[in-house]
């Protein structure tokens, strides 16, 4: 996971690869960590380059979403891939997580 800082002050914490229970509760860590260490306007979770996303990492999304805006940070997911947009719809949760409906240039995976 890396992360960079956007010239509007949000952040946005770049991860690639598979996200499963077996890193899922490292995700929430890494996102709740970069919302209370940073205190950006918002952070962009991107994950374009996200290959593979289980039930244990839609949860870790959600509790990082709930645990960041109780700390004043709005977190929304950022070019998510097709899959990952798929999974969160299958979900319900990719309008919680700011996903949309339709793919936009902004959620587009590069």
């Amino acid at each position: 996971m890396t992360t960079n800082v956007m010239m509007d002050g949000s952040t946005v914490l770049s991860v690639r690869g598979e996200i499963d229970h077996s890193n899922a509760a490292t995700l929430r860590q890494e996102i709740v960590s970069a919302a209370t260490d940073r205190r950006p306007s918002s952070l962009r979770v991107d994950l374009g380059l996200v290959t593979f996303l289980d039930s244990a990492a839609v949860g870790a999304l959600v509790a990082a979403q709930r645990e960041s805006g109780a700390e004043g940070v709005r977190v929304v997911i950022w070019r998510a891939s097709p899959f990952v947009t798929r999974q969160l719809q299958i979900a319900g949760v990719h309008e919680l997580l700011g996903v949309p409906t339709e793919p936009d240039a902004d959620h587009i995976a590069y």
